[in-house]
């Protein structure tokens, strides 16, 4: 089997770490799974369906992933440029191939695996613990249930089992791992001259005719964004509360109630000296160590320094460098045997030895700190703030269907459903599909803003939903569309823009022809370096190892560089780049050394190891996917995607 994986793994595949292959379902249409097999499908896959639903679910969030990366310079076009909507889909088939996979073979999740998985989940937390409310509150505001979440818990998981089981399976030979050694550590003797765009400035001119077909032949370049500005009404527990004014019984009467929250428990201040004993030892041995500490507790107790008994027979390196200090003691916070002597002491009382699993303690109580109350006139604001935020999130429990309903009852007027909810209708700034301030900073209100309904047919748009406790609903106000620049307005930018290429072209001719005369002469290291010197070059070197600490504006040179001929012997390896920024790298290889496997640090060894098995991971998971793709009958319906 994983012979016939290996062989469906293609090409050297750049170093991965193993989570990289996890499959994330949560963004890969996990909901196609519960749902009708009546949709449109996009694709089966051995007669299942992948639906158009999910499909235009993940499309969209890679679109949005997208229009946040690039900003102003996001285009509809790029989804076909970078191959988005064949990653999306081919993503959809290989879960689904994925998913059977397993239902074939019957993996299993137990229901207490799976309880343990979602209790452990950060946020169905509440103060670190589960909390039912917060975990159903949740789900519902994310459309699931908790049959449905469970069961997407349960399919993910299963698919994790099948993925760590492949990587788990990879392994690296002690040959590759010495190879790949040589390689990493293999120097190089690297010397480069810089040719920079920065030197042709001044001496290129470019002509009105130059910038003129420039811009005419750019004008992408030179539009402006197509913008517009809403009216808005906003629902949302923040706001709420700071309409909220308690009344002093209000107040008065929840402090009473939750006076435990301000009220700190009495604790204690100790240190101790630890007598260790394994859980091996004989009782020869348990008698020895009770015997020690029974005599360094008589001489503490008859007056010696504690500090420094402590720090001279402790066993607990963490405290017998403080003299035995344990700082502030509270409740459930030691072992048992130990918290019920300290609990149980006087101030400055010394006691023990006392047994617990670590072994024998001897124990001062250096502080009692007596239990303390905050007063009410102390936390006023702060219970205030929770009757707010209490009575806030009720209010905005009781509105949210109501904003829903009106503005989707009435999406001719917005002020319908202020007026009837008695909150204010806003403006916003200006701001674009891509970008915005404000309440157009949030990507799903712009998306509800640029929607058909809002922007051509000029209604109120359904209620965005934003976190837990936030509705929105928005209606165009102004809008302008995407337009050319006019030429005047851009000139000095165009004329600029067509400067700065044409350095760059001229620094790349001209470093190419350099090249060209090196390259047609037998080039020794004596040549190279008169060579660069008559033409005023400064000369710098590269790091001798290609993992050393790297210039990334230099990352074409240590590519080319470190895959670039050796040298004869004495004779020196030329070769050209030109980087990212337009400059041209001129650069002379004199010396090649393999790196040294043996001379390999433990930590370096295992650090490759492990790329190495990344590496081997990935491909056993592309070869395990490719194999699944041949045996699998699939068909996509390109019509509707």
């Amino acid at each position: 089997m994983l012979t016939a994986i290996r062989e469906r793994a293609t090409g050297w595949i750049a170093w991965v770490i193993v989570v990289l292959i996890t499959i994330p379902f949560a963004l890969w249409g996990i909901n196609s799974y519960f749902e009708g097999g009546s949709e449109i499908a996009v694709a089966t896959v051995n007669g299942e369906s992948i639906s158009a639903y999910a499909y235009q679910e993940d499309l969209q969030y890679q679109t949005q992933l997208l229009s946040e990366q690039w900003g102003r310079n996001f285009t509809p076009e790029l989804l076909d440029d970078l191959g988005v909507k064949e990653r999306v889909l081919d993503g959809l088939i290989d879960n689904q191939l994925l998913f059977q996979y397993t239902q074939k073979h019957e993996f299993r999740v137990s229901d207490e695996q799976l309880t343990r998985l979602i209790q452990e989940q950060e946020a169905f937390q509440a103060d670190g613990q589960f909390s039912l409310q917060q975990y159903e509150s949740i789900l519902s505001a994310n459309g699931f249930t908790p049959q449905s979440f469970e069961e997407y818990q349960r399919i993910n998981e299963q698919v994790g089992q099948l993925v760590s089981g492949l990587s788990d399976s990879a392994f690296v030979t002690e040959m590759e791992h010495d190879r790949l050694l040589a390689l990493f550590e293999q120097t190089r003797d690297v010397e480069y001259v810089l040719i920079e765009p920065a030197d042709f400035l001044d001496k290129t001119e470019v002509s009105n005719a130059e910038t003129k077909a420039y811009y005419e032949q750019n004008t992408d370049r030179f539009m402006t964004e197509a913008r517009m500005r809403v009216n808005y009404i906003e629902l949302s527990v923040e706001a709420l509360a700071e309409t909220i004014a308690p009344t002093e019984e209000e107040i008065s009467g929840l402090y009473e109630e939750t006076r435990g929250k301000y009220r700190t428990a009495e604790s204690r201040r100790a240190s101790h000296i630890l007598i260790g004993v394994d859980e091996s030892a004989s009782e020869v041995e348990r008698q020895d160590r009770l015997d020690k500490a029974n005599e360094i507790y008589e001489r503490a107790f008859a007056g010696e320094d504690f500090s420094s008994l402590a720090e001279q027979y402790s066993e607990d390196p963490g405290s017998s460098q403080n003299g035995g200090d344990l700082g502030v003691v509270v409740t459930g916070q030691m072992v048992k045997p130990f918290e019920d002597a300290v609990f149980s002491m006087s101030e400055g009382e010394i006691r023990g030895p006392v047994e617990s699993t670590f072994g024998y303690h001897i124990i001062k109580l250096t502080e009692l700190i007596p239990e303390q109350q905050q007063l009410l006139p102390d936390v006023r604001q702060q219970v205030a703030d929770q009757i707010r935020q209490v009575n806030a999130e009720n209010l905005f429990a009781d509105l949210a269907e109501p904003f829903k309903n009106l503005v989707f009852e009435d999406p001719e007027q917005i002020t319908t459903a202020a007026d009837e909810l008695d909150i204010p209708v806003q403006t916003s700034d200006w701001f674009t599909e891509v970008s915005g301030q404000g309440v157009a900073a949030e990507a799903k209100v712009r998306r509800a803003a640029f929607s058909e309904d809002v922007l051509a047919e000029g209604l109120v748009s359904q209620a965005v939903e934003i976190g837990f406790d936030r509705l929105v609903a928005v209606q165009k106000l102004e809008y302008e569309e995407a337009a050319l620049q006019a030429f005047e307005d851009v000139e000095e930018e165009v004329r600029s823009l067509v400067r700065e290429e044409m350095a760059r072209s001229k620094a790349s001719s001209t470093g190419t022809e350099y090249l060209s005369e090196l390259q047609h002469q037998a080039v020794t290291i004596e040549d190279w370096n008169a060579y660069v010197r008559k033409q005023g070059f400064s000369v710098h070197k590269l790091p001798e190892k290609r993992s050393s600490s790297m210039d990334f504006s230099l990352l074409a040179l240590y590519d080319a560089a470190f895959s670039d001929a050796r040298p004869k012997e004495g004779a020196i390896e030329v070769g050209g780049v030109t980087l990212e920024n337009g400059s041209y790298a001129l650069y002379g290889i004199s010396a090649v050394k393999e790196g040294d496997p043996s001379e390999v640090d433990t930590e370096r060894r295992d650090q490759i190891g492990s790329q190495l098995e990344a590496r081997e991971s990935r491909e056993l998971y592309q070869g395990f996917l490719a194999l699944l793709r041949e045996q699998a009958d699939m068909v996509v319906f390109e019509d509707q995607l």
